[in-house]
């Protein structure tokens, strides 16, 4: 059959499913629409959302026996995996790919339905463990001349009719059937490494014989190398981490490793016993994978104040500890993630190696879905009799158990944490690699996924940051994420990038060793328009966050606190900062300390008390070395005065000739969840909309009215940390000035700054202060905003083919814009 043919065929039999009723017992119908040729373009244009809910909600017979079926010959082809059958299989999971969203909408998470929670929950589907299951998948395929063995045929024409009896009666053994969402989900994750159509298949190399004739499974303890293990058992012990035997539990082994697709974390190339870099499975894998996000989209259609990560029974099923396959596929999806490497690509890569890079995309996004349910894993590290790792019954049992959060909590050798690590920084620098070079090979669009993925190591793996700040060099992601950053500062659209790249920058600067490596020198040059400077990476972050705070989008007002916050807590490990980064820092002083921001809400002033905090942490700690600082502050030394002599009168008038009679210009972030408390706490409740762009550029928005207070000034002077600044200034301006007098006028800044450095500052200070180092700590705000944005992210990158539709999507707003003429 002709592909016009066979689309004008399918599209008959969709238009039939939608307006009559179809019995299931029409075995001619529904064997030819399962054998007509269709690809995933076509199912999705033939049945558009519209269609699909009119299928759901007046045709819902015809659909429940669509999803039986499609689902009955997912679980066959998983028992009896013929490739003269993979085409048919195909056709089932685009299907099942179209309608499942449409199903979900009305599943755990979204509007209830009976009907929906009977088909998909009731026991009236096939059981996996059960030979009957799955109609018959056919004789002779369309189109080819290929026939089924005969004894295969003659096997299947019994299923067929053992399939319609139960069809017909399965009202009467409910108990003795396993519900349908569950076989769907456990089918996909079984195509997922179905022979020959997504994995090749050898014996497994990790598996030998003992002595007394039984497998064994050879874990990876089998050839260390005394260095790795003195190096992991010391990473483990500054984490607190010790390990514990048990009798049995579940294992953690990727078993068999040679159906993993990609060596790497896990399972090394030597125990797959095959090259796997093979490709020729990518188009397959990404079918399934798209049919297993369709079937974990239940948080879509949960309200954002309502959403619980326990609460959908179709991802428990997929991260449950008997989840086929499920430590094979994690460790699938992460390699083909941090292994792939887009500068060993021809420029035409984009065309040969679309397959793949589609695959590489879709696998960071299904392995986020995974992590973000559930329960987070135990870390300790947990060995069975055979020291294989694993976890024990109890914990597995348990509700909210999620076997990829546990694997990815019990990642615990160098090798793999430095591998993980690599990947990550190699696929984020692709963002400015690609633009920078004319043979930048293939351009990545999943840099938000891998940046979630990236989150979910730092949260929780209790090795990986560690790792990364003493064994790795850092900085290869930081520059990325100020790239990223600057590029992304004035899209609306980009707002929730800007966001994630601020969690991870606090994160991570609330360790020593993170202030610490970012003094290595920066000598990247990247497509940017970033003022050019001679420093290191502290200052390429302080000149990123400044231009994000004096030329960025209105919606990242409520980050200026932890943009601030990051600087302040890498300050005082801050050798020596460049010339262009002092500046920055002095004119975000005289930018908050001004008027319009500093009456612009009853809290305004707490940037100011983190800047001063970055200043006194200099000249306390990091004086010598950073004499561009001091001087940029005693040039500036009348906006550090006018703050140290404001009096109520002066504040008052201030604040009147700026906003005038309208009081009622502030609603101070600072004063709201966005900021950050004493513990550093970002939280993202209650975000400007975009009603409030009407308003000028300062660090509040509408609401409550303002006006200095005798009481506020006296707030605001005991919570600025002056002292420091003014003594500084007091000492070092008569020196300047006399040095400028001496020169008549004419003097060589650099001769100014020789001098500010050879000064000591001992005993002329104040005692020098404990360094305050303010941490993020994780919260359900935050865990929310992370659910939301993945899934956002996900449904704006599954557009092609629309995977989603916006509808009835509750956890974010959906805008439609029209088209124009």
């Amino acid at each position: 059959m002709g592909q016009s043919a066979s689309k004008v065929k399918f599209r008959e039999s969709v238009s039939a499913l939608i307006q009559v009723d179809v019995s299931a017992d029409d075995a001619d119908f529904w064997d030819e629409l399962w054998k007509i040729p269709s690809s995933a373009a076509e199912v999705f244009e033939l049945l558009p959302a519209a269609s699909a809910r009119k299928l759901r909600d007046e045709k819902f017979d015809n659909l429940a026996t669509l999803f039986t079926q499609a689902v009955a010959q997912l679980c066959q082809i998983v028992e009896t995996p013929y490739s003269i059958y993979f085409d048919q299989a195909l056709n089932c999971v685009r299907v099942l790919t179209r309608i499942l969203p449409f199903l979900l909408e009305k599943g755990d998470l979204g509007e209830a339905d009976e009907n929906v929670e009977q088909l998909c929950w009731g026991t009236g589907g096939p059981s996996p463990t059960d030979e009957r299951i799955g109609l018959m998948i056919g004789g002779n395929e369309i189109g080819t001349s290929q026939q089924a063995p005969p004894s295969v045929a003659k096997h299947r024409a019994a299923l067929l009719k053992e399939q319609e009896d139960e069809l017909n009666h399965r009202n009467d053994n409910e108990d003795e059937q396993e519900p349908l969402a569950l076989l769907v989900v456990h089918a996909a994750m079984h195509m997922l490494f179905l022979p020959q159509f997504t994995c090749d298949f050898y014996e497994d190399a990790s598996i030998s014989k003992d002595p007394r004739g039984k497998n064994a499974v050879k874990t990876k303890r089998r050839a260390e190398d005394p260095a790795a293990a003195k190096d992991d058992r010391e990473l483990k012990a500054e984490a607190g981490l010790r390990e514990r035997k048990v009798d049995w539990g579940v294992s953690l082994d990727a078993v068999p490793a040679s159906i993993v697709w990609a060596p790497g974390a896990g399972v090394v190339a030597a125990d797959m016993g095959y090259d796997a870099s093979t490709r020729k499975y990518d188009k397959n894998r990404v079918e399934v994978l798209r049919l297993m996000l369709a079937a974990c989209c239940d948080p879509l259609f949960s309200p954002a104040d309502e959403y619980n990560p326990l609460a959908s029974r179709w991802l428990a099923v997929a991260t449950a500890a008997d989840a086929p396959n499920a430590i094979c596929l994690f460790y699938s999806l992460l390699n083909t993630i941090v292994t792939y490497d887009t500068r060993h690509l021809p420029v035409a890569a984009g065309f040969s190696e679309g397959h793949h890079v589609k695959l590489v995309e879709l696998s960071a996004q299904v392995l986020c879905v995974l992590l973000d349910c559930g329960l987070p894993g135990h870390p300790d590290p947990v060995i069975d009799q055979n020291e294989s790792p694993c976890v024990e019954f109890e914990i597995a049992s348990k509700g909210g158990f999620n076997i990829f959060r546990t694997l990815l909590a019990r990642i615990d050798t160098s090798r793999e944490l430095t591998l993980i690590y690599e990947g990550f920084a190699r696929l984020l620098r692709n963002v400015y690699e690609a633009e920078s070079t004319y043979m930048g090979g293939v351009k990545l669009q999943c840099f938000q996924e891998l940046l979630v993925l990236f989150w979910k190591f730092l949260e929780e793996n209790p090795l990986f940051m560690s790792h990364i700040l003493t064994r790795c060099n850092v900085n290869d992601i930081i520059v990325p994420i100020c790239f990223l950053m600057y590029k992304s500062r004035r899209d609306p659209a980009q707002i929730g990038l800007v966001h994630i790249c601020t969690f991870v920058l606090l994160k991570l600067s609330g360790e020593r060793s993170f202030g610490v490596c970012l003094n290595k020198p920066f000598n990247v040059k990247l497509p940017t328009d970033l003022p050019l400077f001679h420093g290191c990476h502290a200052d390429l972050l302080t000149i990123t966050l400044h231009k994000l705070v004096v030329n960025g989008a209105y919606k990242l007002v409520p980050l200026y606190s932890c943009f601030l916050t990051i600087i302040a807590n890498t300050s005082p490990y801050w050798k020596s900062m460049s010339l262009v980064a002092a500046v920055k820092l002095v004119n975000l002083f005289e930018l908050f300390s001004s008027p319009k921001f500093l009456y612009s809400g009853e809290f305004a002033y707490r940037h100011l008390a983190l800047l001063l905090e970055v200043f006194n942490n200099i000249a306390q700690y990091q004086y010598h070395g950073n004499a561009h600082l001091v001087y940029a502050i005693v040039r500036r030394k009348d906006a550090f005065g006018q703050l140290v002599s404001l009096s109520l009168q002066k504040a008052q008038a201030q604040c009147h000739k700026v906003y005038g009679d309208q009081t009622t210009v502030a609603r101070d972030v600072d004063a709201q969840p966005v900021s950050l408390d004493t513990k550093g706490i970002p939280n993202l409740t209650n975000m400007p909309s975009d009603e409030d762009n009407s308003q000028s550029q300062s660090s509040s928005v509408i609401g409550t009215p303002f006006q200095p207070t005798a009481e506020w000034l006296e707030e605001l002077k005991a919570n600025l940390p002056m002292e420091t600044v003014t003594r500084l200034l007091q000492h070092l301006v008569p020196v300047v000035d006399e040095i400028v007098a001496r020169k008549a006028g004419v003097v060589d800044e650099q001769e100014i700054l020789n001098v500010l450095n050879e000064i000591t500052m001992v005993g002329l200070l104040p005692v020098p202060h404990p360094i305050v180092i303010r941490k993020y700590q994780p919260n359900q705000y935050t865990a929310l905003w992370f659910t939301a944005f993945m899934w956002g992210v996900i449904f704006l990158r599954n557009q092609s083919l629309p995977l989603f539709d916006g509808q009835c999507i509750e956890l974010f707003q959906v805008s439609v814009q029209d088209e124009e003429d």
